[in-house]
């Protein structure tokens, strides 16, 4: 590496990638057994230890740290990378990128954007003595030659015939985990008995006013809410009606079970769609049906996750093609990237008959201004409050002080993000290694909630556009949090916290090719209430 900028475009811009002085990434010549892999980082005094290894399932990289000074300085990595590539034990030395609090590597798959004609992919591939690995939607997945440098190669694939654009197929590694081990919420999680309601034990039901709109709404099984995580437990008490259909975008097969300590999905799942019976959570939808999705996963516990841009996309796409309406994404802070952007539009523009399907993403965790995919446009960003309706923030009231919710003017609305009661991995198992539910944090929280209102208003009224549902959720959000709203905007709360009841009788208003929907709300909204929702583009009556 003698180079200390790397880049390449999304949607135009360029997008530079900083180094990570911390960590390096490693290919090992084969066969070369762990015992001598573990004796060459002891005597390099280079790398750090060998047990804090993170080893990248079927792409032959380890991630070592990288010791050294000066540490923050990239002339270090340069030393590094020269010292290391003369090696006899290393094949291929390659940088580490930092991308908000994630670990980002391109390791040798690009992905090609192309046009419908004047792309001969036949040629570029002869050309460059690439492979091709998967095709679709003018898009093309491409592994390069090993002794590449893949970003050289971009350079030059980008001024062919056609291409559109290209980009590494990164592999992202991060944390989802916003949880804190030796912090718990006591009020709730000790009373908890699995056998009994527990809905009053959940705040946000009420704050967000779900008990009233399930008086004229329920969930309807037809709407279909995909949750796009790490896996959902399929067998779990409250969940296991709800969930319709399954796929694992990293192998690309419908088994999809989280590994047994991956709980984050199953917990994202109950608070989108948990059945409504005599014992147990409620989740927000209330009837609606679940797509449960795995599109990241850890090998171990306490361990970070680990996903790619084609993984992801896989798992978008695969959503809407099968019949998803909402799309739950609690993920987030990777590298921006052309093909996931493209394959949220499909969704937006394809998906439900052309009437698009809802995408709703979490704005993170970082008190940071808002990542990727959350600063997209024309998708539904959610940041997190608390039970005092005030912005989540390292100073809130709730007493969570290790983080706070991601903010700016991409936020769309706010709604509750701490100490969420929800489903956890049944048993010893999961979270909670005492009861089958556990306490949920993050905008990883705040996101399934807005996605069971919204599929809560498409049970009201299927035909609504995706649009019209993300409008209808930020003019019907409550300006709570004692924060000011610019133009009815606050960077933390957005468009206000959401509320149930007013988006659903919203939603209910909303006509039909001119004419009233065919059911009317039963609950009567204040006069104030009205005139609010009469100022927007909805059409009321």
């Amino acid at each position: 590496m003698n180079r200390n900028q790397f880049s390449y475009q999304v949607s135009g811009q360029e997008i530079n990638l900083p180094i990570d002085p911390d960590h390096i990434a490693l290919k090992f010549y084969e066969p070369f057994p762990r015992s001598a892999r573990s004796k060459f980082v002891t005597e390099n005094k280079l790398l750090g230890e060998f047990s804090k290894r993170v080893e990248i399932p079927g792409e032959k990289f380890t991630i070592f740290t990288l010791l050294g000074q000066p540490k923050n300085s990239p002339h270090a990595s340069n030393k590094a990378f020269t010292f290391l590539n003369q090696s006899d034990e290393i094949k291929k030395v390659i940088p580490v990128f930092k991308s908000g609090n994630k670990k980002v590597v391109a390791t040798d798959r690009v992905i090609i954007g192309f046009q419908t004609t004047g792309f001969d992919s036949a040629l570029l591939l002869k050309k460059y003595n690439c492979e091709e690995i998967e095709s679709s939607y003018n898009e093309m997945i491409v592994r390069i030659p090993e002794a590449a440098d893949i970003f050289d190669l971009m350079r030059l694939i980008e001024l062919e015939k056609g291409v559109i654009y290209v980009e590494p197929d990164f592999i992202t590694i991060g944390s989802n985990n916003n949880r804190k081990n030796d912090y718990s919420f006591t009020e709730s999680i000790d009373k908890i008995d699995d056998k009994k309601d527990l809905s009053k034990l959940q705040y946000a039901l009420k704050l967000t006013m779900a008990e009233e709109a399930w008086k004229i709404q329920l969930g309807n099984k037809n709407i279909k809410i995909a949750i796009l995580d790490e896996g959902v437990e399929t067998t779990h008490p409250d969940l296991k009606e709800v969930i319709e259909k399954s796929f694992d975008a990293t192998d690309d097969d419908t088994f999809q079970e989280p590994n047994s300590w991956d709980g984050h999905g199953t917990a994202c799942c109950g608070l989108a769609a948990a059945q409504h019976k005599k014992f147990g959570i409620k989740g927000l939808s209330g009837g609606c049906a679940v797509y449960a999705v795995r599109l990241a996963y850890t090998k171990s516990p306490e361990s970070e996750w680990i996903t790619s841009n084609s993984i992801i996309r896989r798992a978008i796409d695969w959503s809407w093609k099968s019949g998803a309406d909402v799309l739950s994404n609690s993920w987030g802070g990777g590298a921006p990237s052309n093909a996931i952007t493209n394959a949220f539009n499909r969704a937006r523009e394809n998906g439900r008959n052309g009437k698009g399907c809802v995408v709703i993403i979490a704005a993170g965790n970082e008190d940071a201004k808002v990542s990727y995919p959350g600063n997209l446009d024309e998708v539904l960003t959610v940041s997190a409050s608390n039970e005092y309706d005030e912005p989540k923030t390292k100073f809130s009231q709730d007493g969570e002080y290790w983080w706070g919710s991601c903010f700016g003017a991409e936020v769309d609305v706010a709604a509750p993000g701490v100490h969420n009661l929800t489903t956890d991995i049944s048993g010893s198992k999961g979270y909670n290694k005492e009861h089958n539910y556990t306490d949920f944090n993050g905008t990883s929280s705040s996101t399934p909630i807005v996605a069971g209102i919204a599929a809560l208003m498409l049970s009201a009224n299927p035909t609504l556009t995706e649009k019209e549902v993300r409008d209808i959720i930020k003019q019907t959000a409550d300006k709570v949090g004692h924060v000011p709203y610019d133009r009815g905007h606050n960077h933390r709360m957005g468009f206000g916290r959401v509320n149930a009841l007013k988006a659903v009788n919203a939603a209910l208003r909303v006509t039909n090719n001119g004419e009233p929907s065919e059911r009317l709300a039963t609950f009567v909204q204040s006069s104030e209430e009205l005139n609010h929702l009469a100022g927007t583009s909805i059409n009321i009556f």
